[in-house]
């Protein structure tokens, strides 16, 4: 059907030594001596034997998934899921044979209903699969047809795959119960999904300002912002600052409001600990109403639009593309998108990424993503053999992070993600034939092997303009971190992650990770409205500030306190896991 390409990583078939999986079922001591893999699932007492030779398991094994259609997935040369470039590589170089029984879209749900189907109709699971829904993945854990991996990642994990779960161990809460792990989490790079505050570098300097960097300093530069015409068209047409509330006031990766909130101390939406260890709610902490109160103040003033309860990130790009937004908070890639556009508008325009000013007693905080994506279900009638063969794939791919290969680093398919130009590898999409696709998307996961710390270390050396080392850009493969060799824009998401990497004692994660709660499941939808409608009025001034502690004591008596239990029973039950 088409040329095979071969793929980079090849060199990681060849670090990955002979007697790997024996490796790890001895607890991480290498025999160094035999082509042969012993282990056994969970499950399972009898031993099952890989021969594994140069890397390569052979025979081959297969493995049986099925696939969420992700819509930002990109063929080639007439691939498919179930047939492409990597699943070439991983039964010739890894001995693996990745076969997908089925794949179905997941932006219209299709795949998650699906799943489902699966599940209640009784059906053989494939040997692994994906899952991202929380619900639906809970229902899985329940049903007692998942492997618990607990001893399987134990004994056949590398040692590598190990230590990048053993950095964030809180990972695996979402998928413990009774003390038991029950799928393999996804990680995500989390750095750089923090907001700066991304100010209007030409209405700075326009206007003779400085960044701010305190609550009184930002108030100055937003009514300079508004009031003395900083795009210079005799107009009052500018908003100061841009922010999403339309659905949520978190979660907006463009338009963040967390970090105003941050400024009084709380963070709405979010569970995270209290003093005393136990999680709270900060939708009803008392540094919101203050936060609303400014907010309201500053709507008055004319600061943000009048309008601000329809923005969403869809709204708030629009509004910078308009080149009428002085500042807002954002990930660190805000400048490539909206701002791109905005550029398109106006080529002198730019955002600059600033550290967040201090608010009220100096306080900060913001949001920071979940440290996973979805997770890896196995099933428990997995075959031995297909089990060690999965984990010799996912050690395959985590070695990427030890590799000093010197075009390791460029992308994983020489045609797919780079070419070789005089010696050099070269990510530019104009100089690859039929256009650069993002390999590491075929892979099972669907995504980047995460190794945290090695990744940021190489990401701020790169951000900093140090020299980088072979390890430094194997590190990028995995990630597929660069997009293009030289884009300006991106040098500006580099600036952005160092900002941010200076501020992380003020992020904030969503420490719940469980499913909904019994109480949650029959009252958050009222809670829900219960805060909009109120947390809205006030900032309309349709109510006073002292509306809040009114829809505190509501939000209490109204299953607010039961779920407050509960949530915090299913923390006590997996916050110590390792």
């Amino acid at each position: 059907m088409h040329k095979r390409k071969k793929w980079v990583p090849a060199i990681l078939a060849a670090v990955v030594l002979t007697g790997t999986l024996v490796a790890c079922s001895n607890g991480g001591g290498n025999n160094g001596s035999s082509n042969e893999s012993n282990g056994e699932s969970s499950t399972q007492t009898s031993e099952a034997k890989l021969n594994i030779v140069n890397g390569k398991i052979e025979p081959p094994v297969t493995i049986t998934m099925i696939r969420a259609e992700d819509p930002t997935v990109k063929f080639k040369n007439g691939e498919t899921y179930s047939d492409n470039v990597h699943t070439h590589w991983a039964n010739e170089t890894l001995g693996v044979n990745i076969e997908t029984l089925w794949s179905s879209p997941s932006a219209d749900t299709s795949y998650d209903t699906k799943l489902k189907l699966m599940l209640s109709s009784g059906d053989k699971l494939p040997d692994v699969f994906v899952s991202s829904q929380p619900n639906t993945t809970n229902m899985f854990l329940e049903s007692g047809k998942v492997l618990d991996v607990t001893e399987a990642f134990e004994k056949y994990a590398s040692e590598t795959y190990k230590s990048a779960m053993n950095e964030v161990p809180e990972a695996w809460q979402p998928f413990m119960m009774n003390g038991k792990k029950l799928a393999l989490p996804v990680l995500r790079p989390t750095m750089g999904t923090q907001s700066p505050l991304w100010i209007r570098q030409d209405w700075l300097d326009k206007l003779g300002l400085k960044e701010p960097t305190n609550l009184e300093e930002l108030e100055h530069v937003m009514d300079a912002f508004v009031n003395k015409d900083p795009d210079g068209n005799g107009k009052k047409d500018t908003y100061a600052l841009d922010f999403g509330m339309k659905d949520t006031f978190t979660g907006y990766p463009v338009g963040d409001a967390s970090w105003i909130f941050g400024m009084f101390g709380a963070i709405p939406e979010r569970w995270y600990p209290d003093s005393d260890g136990k999680l709270q709610y900060g939708s009803t902490q008392p540094g919101i109403k203050a936060a609303l109160e400014k907010i309201a103040e500053w709507k008055s003033k004319g600061y943000i639009a009048q309008d601000i309860a329809l923005h969403d990130f869809n709204k708030v790009a629009e509004n910078v593309a308009s080149v009428k937004v002085g500042m807002l908070g954002g990930e660190n890639w805000v400048m490539v998108y909206p701002g791109s556009m905005m550029l398109a508008s106006n080529p002198t325009a730019m955002y600059t990424p600033y550290p967040l000013p201090k608010g009220i007693d100096g306080k900060n905080m913001r949001t920071v993503a979940s440290l996973y994506t979805n997770a890896i279900l196995i099933s428990k009638d997995i075959s031995k053999e297909a089990l060690l063969a999965f984990f010799h794939y996912q050690n395959s791919l985590y070695e990427s992070y030890n590799s000093e290969d010197p075009f390791l680093f460029k992308g994983f398919q020489e045609g797919y993600d780079y070419v070789i130009k005089d010696g050099k590898a070269v990510m530019d999409e104009k100089q690859i034939p039929g256009g650069k696709v993002a390999t590491m998307k075929y892979t099972i996961s669907g995504s980047q092997t995460v190794y945290t710390s090695k990744l940021l270390e190489s990401t701020l050396k790169r951000a900093k303009g140090e020299t980088l080392e072979n390890k430094d850009l194997a590190a990028f493969a995995t990630s597929a971190i660069f997009s293009t060799d030289s884009n300006p824009l991106e040098k500006i998401t580099d600036q952005a992650t160092l900002v941010i990497a200076a501020q992380t004692d003020s992020d904030v994660r969503e420490y719940f990770q469980g499913p909904a709660t019994s109480t949650m499941s029959t009252r958050n939808e009222l809670l829900k409205k219960m805060q909009m409608d109120t947390f809205t009025d006030i900032i309309y001034s349709k109510q006073p500030a002292g509306a809040f502690d009114d829809f505190v004591k509501k939000w209490k008596s109204s299953g607010g306190d039961k779920i407050t239990d509960e949530v915090n029973d299913w923390y006590d039950s997996v916050k110590e896991v390792k």
